[in-house]
């Protein structure tokens, strides 16, 4: 992807202003990029992954695994209330 704005309209933008809205331009880019789920969970993950990451390195593993246990127990739970509603609903 290129650094430079894309689109014409760049040439009418007086010189002085160029920098300051060119800016702007990429700042709303990103926080648009950021609205998307899909990022966000990304972003989400990697942030736990270093921490976890660290507390293994740097702490005990009893630590580790409290650490751990939430990544592990919530999909889980998650299931199990799909599962829960699925059975009263359709039994």
């Amino acid at each position: 992807m290129s650094t430079r704005p894309q689109g014409d309209w760049w040439r009418f933008v007086p010189p002085e202003q160029r920098r300051r809205r060119r800016f702007k331009a990429w700042r709303l880019r990103c926080k648009e990029r950021l609205r998307q789920r899909w990022l966000a969970v990304t972003i989400a993950f990697l942030a736990y992954g270093l921490v976890l990451l660290w507390l293994v390195l740097h702490l005990p593993p009893v630590v580790t695994l409290l650490a751990l246990a939430p990544m592990l127990l919530v999909p889980l739970l998650g299931y199990l209330t799909y599962w829960l509603l699925w059975k009263e609903f359709h039994e």
